[in-house]
């Protein structure tokens, strides 16, 4: 059985039947269907369009988190600072954790104290380092 097939049976395994397994699978498909180099940022717009919805809902989001989760861990979530200016950012996982205590972002380049920074963030997701082995090894 070919790898990205072992992957979904064990989303298949635990999750059985509900919506968001079914949703996984899609995404996991999606995914493991695209040369590694173009498989660098998956938003919940572009998971939106894989799936077939037109905006991210319950079921998106289940599927979200049992991609990141520990057990299956197919997806890492970054994510994306875009300041007034349009620039993107990703940030450091520390530096938001920071931001959630303090109330405020420090601007990446800047410097300055972003305090409604939370509406300027998007998570994003890329292929876990076990996804991109299973990836990487179909493609080759």
């Amino acid at each position: 059985m070919p790898p990205v097939d072992d992957l979904k049976s064990e989303v298949a395994r635990i999750w059985g039947a509900a919506p968001a397994a079914k949703l996984c699978l899609k995404i996991i498909d999606f995914v493991a269907s695209l040369p590694a180099e173009q498989v660098r940022m998956l938003t919940f717009s572009n998971l939106c369009r894989v799936v077939g919805k037109r905006a991210p809902d319950g079921d998106l989001l289940t599927a979200v988190t049992i991609l990141v989760s520990s057990k299956i861990h197919a997806l890492d979530t970054h994510t994306l600072f875009i300041d007034d200016n349009q620039a993107e950012h990703e940030i450091d996982p520390e530096d938001l954790r920071d931001a959630k205590l303090s109330g405020t972002l420090v601007h990446p380049v800047s410097g300055e104290l972003v305090s409604n920074y939370e509406a300027h963030l998007v998570p994003f997701f890329v292929p876990s380092p076990k996804l991109r082995g299973i990836v990487d090894a179909q493609h080759d």
